[in-house]
């Protein structure tokens, strides 16, 4: 369907844009991050305008710095769209968007339609989300698509001719293999909508070519023709994928030399890695030793290689370069069976954290702003060798981590850590790259990490400055706090030398933090020390309240209203109240919370004389707008 509309968009004076959602991905693909992308295809065909630039540009340097908000995203959506003849947005695999924001998502793509006649928009996905479709599209029509089995029958034919055991094959068999597969497998269903202003392709994708795929090969796979016949019926009499699967793993298993372990290694990293996988990351992760001082490029296995070793179960997606399983329903099947594999998450742990102590990894320059191409494992190891071990640890990774922790504030991997932080950050101090990571010491990793062992016996092998600060001012307990490790935190907090209130560059405590990013725990944890201001403001003027209703974290915002010296009405150095931060982003709930206290004034202005209700109303939420209109003075009513 998009290689179609591609091919009419350079006929005609259309604009295409795509996105592809994968289950493997799904944290990284917010709604913001999947409008960003189709804004980005639609502003590429014709170039960013400048209107578009000023717009981003603005949306960055609101409240602390933060990248455009939905409604901001939206705005430049709805000016790209318009400034374009017709457009076409397809969206695939719509089954696999995370499920908070699926609704989020098919509500901006129904005011897109509502308000752009000429854009159409197609979806794909599997049956259970066509409820969820029809609720914000209730005109949509399913019109099922019979598929060829023609297109079956040819690809059996095919590897019937390839058969690499031709001996153990006669033409009864051959007609027998062909006939049952085609009778045993379920058709595939496709069901457009079409709607006066919509035009959706849903998908219905059960995976009638690879249980094909992976049934014809259990078969080819015996090697005398009773085997054959034995198969064929051990695979129709099964429930489907389950049994064909569970026959591909036999024959993975059963490889000779080190295909087999090969195999398993695969299938291991990419089910349990965090996210998906380039080619030579994977490779290189296969190419470590346990116990070796470096890298040899002669233990790397070629990607044919490892391919070929999990027999077809699985591939890499020529769109991201990335390797990935064939199906996410052999993502269930091995997800169901977790002895497969042997500790898992502390195997990847220890295999990442022996690729960062390697020599060639410790002699980088920590200023280097992304991993070199000659260490495509670099990233990877760096960024997620913490979660995983914090799903399982061994005494091996523990030994591993304090090597890593000796002087990290000179290790790349620090460097990475904290780029990486940055590039997600939320209002904060700038990482200067330029400068590496220093003061980022192995305590401030640890605690940056979450990973309480580790923290425990670095406290106990070295005296540490404990309120020591990094480049951006942040203490071991403050990066603790921000991540929401509460554990760690705590473990901090029995240190009589702690200050659990020691702000960063920006003046904002470790309460602040915790309070930005919603973990509740921490912030009650932090709030029942004395020594703990729970309404420091920072230097934007914002108070831990603030950050906490301006992010819709309502048990955060319960918590610290709990207190009588926070200020429920303190607004910031724009004048913005905490009820002004909530009512911006449209939360509801925090909006209702602070609307119980006397103390505070829904209706006021900022020092541009915005308020609540008209911020509210400009970004289109409704059920503030509702919540706040009938406080207001008619004066502040609807922009």
């Amino acid at each position: 369907m998009i290689d179609s509309l591609c091919q009419q968009a350079k006929e005609e004076n259309i604009s295409v844009a795509a996105f592809y959602l994968d289950f493997l991905s799904q944290r990284e693909q917010t709604i913001n991050n999947i409008l960003g992308a189709i804004l980005k295809q639609l502003v590429g065909r014709g170039g960013v305008t400048k209107g578009l630039q000023e717009a981003f540009q603005k949306a960055k340097r609101e409240v602390g710095g933060r990248g455009p908000r939905l409604a901001d995203l939206m705005g430049m959506l709805r000016t790209a769209i318009a400034s374009l003849p017709k457009v076409f947005i397809c969206i695939d695999a719509l089954d696999e968007c995370l499920p908070k924001c699926l609704p989020e998502l098919l509500e901006s793509l129904r005011d897109i339609i509502r308000e752009s006649p000429s854009t159409r928009i197609f979806l794909t996905g599997r049956p259970h989300v066509r409820e969820d479709i029809q609720r914000y599209f209730s005109k949509a029509v399913v019109i099922p698509i019979s598929p060829n089995t023609d297109d079956v029958r040819n690809y059996l034919e095919m590897r019937l001719d390839r058969d690499p055991e031709p001996e153990a094959m006669d033409s009864d068999l051959r007609v027998e293999i062909v006939r049952v597969i085609l009778d045993k497998i379920s058709d595939m269903c496709v069901g457009p909508f079409r709607i006066s202003t919509l035009s959706m392709m849903y998908t219905y994708q059960v995976v009638r070519f690879l249980l094909v795929s992976l049934s014809i090969d259990a078969i080819l796979g015996e090697v005398t023709i009773r085997q054959r016949r034995k198969k064929l019926e051990e695979i129709t009499q099964g429930n489907g994928l389950s049994d064909a699967y569970t026959a591909t793993l036999a024959r993975l298993k059963s490889q000779k030399g080190y295909r087999s372990a090969l195999g398993m290694k695969v299938l291991m990293w990419v089910l349990y890695s965090e996210r998906p996988l380039q080619v030579q990351e994977l490779c290189h992760a296969l190419g470590v030793e346990m116990g070796s001082a470096d890298l040899d490029p002669e233990s790397v296995p070629a990607l044919r290689t490892l391919l070929a070793s999990c027999l077809g179960l699985v591939a890499v997606d020529a769109s991201s370069s990335t390797v990935r399983l064939v199906h996410f329903t052999l993502q269930e099947y091995l997800s169901c069976r977790p002895t497969l594999f042997h500790s898992p998450h502390s195997t990847i742990a220890e295999v990442c954290l022996t690729y960062l102590n390697f020599e060639c990894i410790r002699y980088l320059s920590p200023t280097l702003r992304s991993a070199p191409a000659t260490t495509p494992f670099l990233e990877y190891a760096s960024l997620y060798w913490g979660r995983h071990t914090r799903r399982a640890i061994s005494e091996n990774t523990v030994t591993l981590a304090l090597r890593l922790f000796d002087r990290f504030d000179e290790h790349i991997s620090a460097q990475l850590l904290l780029l990486y932080y940055d590039r997600d950050r939320l209002p904060g101090p700038y990482f200067d790259w330029a400068g590496g990571p220093t003061g980022f010491t192995g305590l401030h990793g640890a605690a940056f990490l979450g990973i309480d062992e580790i923290v425990v016996t670095l406290l106990e092998v070295k005296k540490w400055n404990i309120n020591a600060r990094d480049s951006m001012g942040f203490t071991a307990i403050a990066w603790a706090a921000k991540g929401g490790h509460e554990r760690t935190v705590a473990i901090l907090l029995r240190r009589g030398d702690v200050n659990p209130d020691k702000p960063n560059k920006y003046g904002q405590t470790p309460l602040f933090g915790a309070a930005w990013d919603g973990h509740e725990r921490v912030v009650k944890l932090l709030l029942g020390h004395d020594d703990v201001n729970p309404d420091k403001p920072d230097v934007y003027g914002q108070t831990p309240l603030f950050g906490a209703a301006s992010n819709g974290h309502e048990k955060v915002v319960g918590a610290l209203l709990e207190r009588d010296d926070v200020n429920p009405d303190k607004p910031n150095k724009n004048g913005q109240t905490p009820i002004f931060g909530a009512a911006w982003d449209g939360h509801e709930g925090v909006v209702k919370i602070l609307l119980k206290h006397d103390d505070v004034n829904p209706d006021k202005p900022d020092k541009l004389g915005r308020t609540p209700l008209w911020w509210a109303a400009k970004s289109g939420h409704a059920g503030v707008v509702a919540l706040l209109q009938p406080l207001a003075s008619t004066a502040s009513r609807a922009p």
